[in-house]
């Protein structure tokens, strides 16, 4: 499957709405509480990444798409040089496990130019891949969201990760 990364245009916000609310429900079943992952709206996150891509020096940083052929929008990603870290990587379920997050990873990784950091939710199986990819856990923190307090872990590149 050949997979291409690009930035992110306006007219992607309402497809990269759709991955973030399917890989929520899927990769945070168990995680977070039902009635969250059930309350996401697409609506709302299609003007929350149609902000995000209008203003690329944000939050969320410069947003990335990947595509994956006739399939359209695999996955997104965002980055922020700012703050030296990946903010946001998710790939659609059906389109894991195909190179789809490793190029995403490492076109946002390369942007960065530096270290690189990125956190992650305590149970996310995504964990897994992070260590493939040579992230080291490093800093632990825990977050207050929807009344609970979530645990995170920071994964760390000390360098440019290089392409594998």
């Amino acid at each position: 499957m050949g997979v291409t990364v690009r930035p992110a245009r306006e007219d992607d916000a309402e497809a990269i709405a759709g991955v973030h609310v399917e890989t929520w429900r899927d990769a945070y079943a168990g995680l977070l509480p039902q009635e969250v992952l059930d309350g996401l709206s697409r609506r709302r996150q299609m003007r929350r990444w149609r902000r995000a891509i209008r203003d690329p020096e944000g939050e969320l940083g410069q947003v990335f798409v990947a595509g994956a052929g006739a399939d359209g929008i695999a996955g997104f990603g965002s980055v922020s040089r700012e703050a030296g870290e990946i903010t946001t990587l998710y790939v659609r379920p059906g389109a894991q496990r195909r190179g789809v997050g490793r190029m995403l990873f490492h076109c946002m990784a390369e942007f960065l130019e530096g270290p690189v950091s990125l956190w992650v939710l305590d149970g996310n199986p995504a964990a897994g891949f992070y260590e493939r990819l040579g992230g080291r856990p490093g800093v632990r923190a825990t977050v207050e969201r929807w009344g609970m307090e979530l645990g995170r872990t920071r994964y760390c590149w000390p360098v440019t990760p290089k392409r594998i």
